[in-house]
């Protein structure tokens, strides 16, 4: 969960680099976050040489803190596994999306790609990342698109306000419900803080002493950033410094948008390719059996290359939707579960699922031929 992050955080781009650096030939060698930091920030020092791009655009990586700041993030949203020092759950799900390919691609040497390359977002990880972003950050990124629907266009500093003074003691206040005893004094104490963010910013005479102060700043770690990755994800636009309005394509299905954050985090598996995907990819359609059952078989075998063994079934769900999605078929989570029992029925000898050490389900073998993957 993020309640808290870094001001210059805001490229979601970034994050395909990371887990592309992140990623090596096998699971079982690891890779620190320094070392990912290092690789990120060399790799746009490359890339600047030949490919300078406008400099006011906020978010660039200019430094090693904020190459760090952007590992961490990535840590936090489960891309990389700071323990492991390897590819967390979600950053799997990704490095076997075809989207990755190009960015493994540039970190080899093997391509060129732009800056612009490098931080914009295709249509798929605009859905991941959508998917990520609503689940990692549920307690305020949804209440930031509801707020942004409501007014269609709004400058940055009111959405500040609305954000740190009623969003952000809100979210607290959600964290006591399930807070340990030592957890939960902390937090009461930041809640009767944010209870006078208002009160503290009105104190200020001028709008320049105020940006100088040091509450300002909490408020512009909170939120410029979360605003700057809606951009990104293509539900906000911003037009001049500090204005943003609502995409079109978003307004134009605000009731579905709204529907669809008004279900808890752990309906967004399904959720996400069944209501939002249409929203960033409008020509798609569901998969044939057999289409679904090629990528099956055909991601078990890639993932599980690549993992030494076992895929755990929840991440090979994910991954599959992800890969049906580059090529513009909708399939759900459940779609796949029910694909894999199924075959595991049909086929008992030839498709093996056993719990793993974790208590969760695994998928150990497929060896399906073309016959049985076309019925």
């Amino acid at each position: 969960m993020i309640l808290e992050t870094h001001g210059e955080v805001c490229r979601l781009g970034y994050l395909r680099l990371i887990v592309g650096a992140a990623k090596t030939e096998s699971h079982t060698r690891q890779v620190s976050p320094g070392f990912i930091a290092a690789v990120l920030e060399e790799s746009l020092k490359k890339l600047e040489e030949g490919h300078q791009l406008g400099q006011d655009i906020i978010g660039l990586i200019r430094s090693s803190v904020a190459a760090r700041n952007y590992v961490s993030f990535a840590a936090e949203l489960g891309l990389i596994d700071r323990q492991t020092q390897r590819l967390g759950e979600n950053g799997i799900v990704y490095a076997f999306t075809r989207s990755i390919s190009p960015i493994d691609a540039y970190l080899k040497g093997e391509t060129k790609l732009s800056l612009l390359d490098l931080i914009s977002l295709k249509p798929v990880d605009k859905v991941f990342f959508t998917w990520l972003l609503l689940t990692q950050d549920y307690l305020i990124l949804p209440g930031i698109i509801r707020w942004a629907i409501e007014h269609e266009a709004f400058a940055r500093i009111d959405a500040m306000n609305y954000v740190m003074e009623e969003l952000y003691p809100q979210a607290l206040a959600s964290l006591l419900t399930a807070a340990g005893k030592k957890a939960r004094g902390e937090i009461l104490s930041k809640i009767e803080m944010a209870k006078r963010f208002r009160e503290e910013r009105l104190k200020y005479a001028t709008k320049a002493l105020w940006i100088r102060s040091s509450l300002y700043a909490k408020y512009r770690h909170v939120v410029p950033p979360r605003l700057e990755w809606l951009v990104d994800l293509g539900i906000l636009n911003r037009f001049r410094r500090g204005r943003y309005t609502v995409s079109e394509q978003i307004l134009s299905h605000k009731e579905v948008m709204a529907k669809a954050l008004t279900y808890p985090p752990s309906r967004l598996r399904e959720n996400i390719f069944s209501m939002l995907a249409p929203l960033f990819i409008p020509y798609t359609g569901r998969p044939s059996r057999e289409a679904l059952n090629r990528e099956l078989v055909q991601t078990f075998h890639t993932m599980s290359a690549w993992l030494g063994g076992p895929v755990k079934v929840s991440l090979l769900e994910m991954a599959v939707c992800m890969r049906l999605l580059e090529n513009n078929q909708i399939a759900t989570p459940t779609m796949v579960r029910d694909t894999i029992n199924k075959l595991s029925i049909l086929y008992p000898d030839k498709i093996y699922l056993a719990p793993g050490p974790d208590e969760n389900l695994y998928l150990t073998k497929i060896s399906l031929g073309p016959k049985e993957i076309a019925q």
